[in-house]
């Protein structure tokens, strides 16, 4: 009975790990759609800018370069996002692929 409720428990406990783990990445896609958002916003802007500059109307050199650093900035904070989520998914898959051969030898005592 003591076996069944340890082994209760680890799958309980890996269950959590991995739940929080999804929720944690899950967290993160968020953020990035929020960040590329962002970069969708800032980019029609500049487009906006740039056509009202070419055709000949009044456009405030400053909006355009403000419009431009928000992109490098929102660039970083993506590509940094992107690493998270990739660094999640190769560990969470070590993890998996390390503890299929554990799972397998404890069903087959």
């Amino acid at each position: 009975m003591a076996q069944l409720l340890d082994r209760l428990n680890r799958e309980l406990e890996v269950f959590g790990r991995r739940a929080q783990a999804a929720l944690d990445e899950g967290r993160l896609h968020m953020e990035l759609l929020r960040y590329r958002r962002q970069q969708d916003n800032a980019a029609r802007e500049l487009g906006l800018l740039i056509h009202r500059r070419e055709r000949g109307k009044e456009a405030d050199p400053r909006r355009i370069d403000a419009a431009l650093f928000r992109l490098d900035d929102v660039a970083v904070q993506i590509a940094r996002l992107e690493g998270l989520i990739e660094e999640r998914r190769n560990a969470r898959a070590r993890e998996a692929s390390s503890s299929a051969p554990a799972a397998e030898a404890s069903r087959n005592p």
